[in-house]
């Protein structure tokens, strides 16, 4: 199996995580260092409040950190990595519409890459940026 076969293989495994697969997390593009992940919209992610409550912002932060990983796996000297922090800074309410991630990485070196990741709404409105550094080798 070549480098790339591996590379896709586990960026498909990693959509279908358990964590991923709880949230409905769906990858549409992982490739150079950029990666577009979705989520679907669905009741158990919201804050309490009924079906108008936003989102919960921890469901907001897992996706960010899973599409920075999906990013770093698309590079082809990636083999293993680990997330070393996430900063969050939601910038408006996600309700009751899928959210989009895309994740790009700004630099890496032998042992870090640094990423941002923007998450947008359906309607394209910015809910939430990302600055993510993860160890990778």
């Amino acid at each position: 199996m070549s480098a790339d076969q591996d590379r896709n293989r586990f960026i498909q495994l990693l959509e279908r995580a358990p964590f991923s697969a709880l949230l409905g997390l769906k990858i549409e593009s992982a490739t150079d260092g950029s990666a577009t992940l979705r989520m679907p919209f669905d009741l158990r992610l919201l804050n309490e409040g009924g079906p108008t409550a936003p989102v919960h912002g921890g469901a907001i932060a897992a996706l960010a950190d899973v599409a920075a990983c999906a990013a770093v796996w698309s590079l082809a000297a990636t083999t293993r990595t680990a997330t070393i922090s996430i900063t969050v800074n939601y910038t408006g309410f996600a309700v009751s519409s899928d959210l989009i991630a895309r994740a790009r990485v700004k630099r890496h070196g032998k042992r870090i890459a640094s990423l941002t990741v923007e998450i947008t709404d359906a309607s394209d409105a910015l809910v939430a940026d990302a600055l993510v550094t993860y160890k990778i080798a």
